[in-house]
């Protein structure tokens, strides 16, 4: 396989960072903030992995959680005797971490799964008994430290052009208001736990990855990340992952908690997800963040409701209404597409893509609007649609917060319905209680 990527002309500086004469980069599947390769010689054999940013920035481009800040981690928690790739070396302008490159599969089989999990559970608890200044974290309260993380996201949110949407900016208000109130020492969590993020060799847990997230606070927040991812990747049944930690860690987690925290790493997920859609370069490829965007938009939605004291099932009419289709809207797509003629697959997705969400345009604007007129009270100064609700979010009481939950989780959840894999991530989740 060639090399194409932004890292292609830098190959001679990583094989003199891992004293070898020459390499070639295979780029990997990797989250959305930064990209990934397995480092080989030019026979093809794998020798390091590297961790990157993109030469154009990423989506956490400008803020402090960094690679070089990655790698510090990974070095303190190697040291506590958790297993992590070693950092072989670390490069910059743009940032790269070259490390180990270790056996298995971050994708592993159901039946892998399940010989794995506990074991994995049981380094997530070790994780959390570990001291916070071992591993490089400032000792606070829980609450304290949730409160700086929420205040980090929003600001997060403001810098990157995502707080304006009234779904994000409704999560962050209805989280501030509910912040758990726990006295007790944070702890260290990974930030982003769970499955794709863990790698399995024979059955074991051979290392531990993507630590850019890992900061002090609530042991419950890397279940909620477990319960969460695992809309796209498989992890088994979760209230039996629930179990293994809680005989790992000698605790009882609390359901309240649990859910706030899934509605928390639901919004750091969404904010993620749409500043990388908003910051994409033209010709970048959107189609999938933006339906992993959709899907946890309405799950987002759902626990919002249920942490509203509600409850929002996603995907409940079996089908949407045959006469709910804009005929003259997708038209327009398929004169586009026959003036294109034969177009490639990534082409096409995005035609299909584009024929889906006009043909329910309609409904989704005339169901919107008939929940705004049965849940919320009449603002003469409301411009109307989503626009309108995000203006209502900052000045809401309590009832009107619920009311708001309600409408924008419906409306989210409308949305996904234009897209069968949105659908799909969906239905995955709901098999772990999860928008239902």
């Amino acid at each position: 396989m060639t090399t194409t990527s932004s890292w292609a002309h830098r190959t001679d500086e990583i094989a003199a960072a891992l004293g070898v004469d020459a390499v070639r980069l295979v780029p990997v599947p990797a989250g959305a903030s930064r990209e990934a390769y397995r480092v080989e010689t030019p026979a093809g054999a794998g020798i390091a992995f590297l961790r990157a940013d993109p030469a154009t920035g990423g989506v956490m481009d400008g803020s402090e959680m960094t690679l070089a800040r990655e790698a510090q981690v990974l070095r303190r928690v190697r040291e506590c005797g958790l297993p992590v790739p070693a950092v072989l070396a670390t490069l910059s302008e743009p940032a790269g971490t070259l490390l180990e490159l270790v056996p298995g599969t971050s994708r592993p089989d159901p039946a892998a799964v399940e010989q794995a999990a506990p074991e994995y559970m049981a380094l997530l608890a070790r994780l959390h008994r570990t001291g916070p200044t071992d591993l490089g974290v400032p000792a606070s309260s829980i609450s304290a430290a949730l409160r700086s993380d929420l205040a980090w996201w929003r600001e997060r949110a403001a810098t990157t052009g995502t707080l304006d949407r009234p779904l994000i900016r409704l999560a962050l208000r209805i989280l501030a208001d509910g912040l758990p109130d726990d006295p007790t020492p944070a702890r260290p969590v990974h930030g982003d736990a769970g499955p794709g993020n863990v790698m399995i060799h024979q059955g074991r847990v051979v290392a531990l990855l993507d630590w850019e997230l890992f900061h002090a606070g609530d042991p419950h927040e890397d279940l909620a990340w477990i319960w969460m991812r695992g809309a796209h990747t498989d992890f088994g049944d979760f209230t039996t992952r629930v179990a293994e930690y809680e005989a790992a860690a000698g605790v009882v987690l609390a359901p309240g908690r649990l859910d706030w925290h899934a509605a928390f790493v639901m919004t750091k997920s969404v904010i993620s997800l749409w500043a990388g859609i908003i910051a994409a370069r033209p010709g970048a490829d959107v189609l999938g963040p933006l339906i992993a965007a959709l899907a946890y938009d309405a799950l987002l939605g759902s626990v919002l409701v249920r942490l509203r004291g509600g409850s929002l099932r996603l995907l409940a009419d079996p089908a949407v209404p045959a006469d709910a289709v804009d005929a003259a809207e997708v038209g327009l797509v398929d004169q586009l597409a026959a003036r294109l003629g034969e177009a490639d697959r990534g082409t096409a997705a995005i035609l299909d893509h584009l024929r889906r969400q006009l043909a329910l345009e309609r409904w989704r604007s005339t169901r919107l609007a008939a929940d705004v007129a049965t849940w919320l009270p009449a603002d003469p100064g409301d411009p109307g649609g989503l626009a309108g609700l995000a203006a209502r979010v900052d000045d809401a009481d309590a009832a009107a917060l619920t009311a708001l939950a309600t409408v924008l989780g419906a409306a989210a959840d409308r949305a996904a319905r234009s897209q069968p894999r949105a659908e799909r991530l969906i239905r995955r989740a709901q098999l772990n209680g999860l928008g239902v």
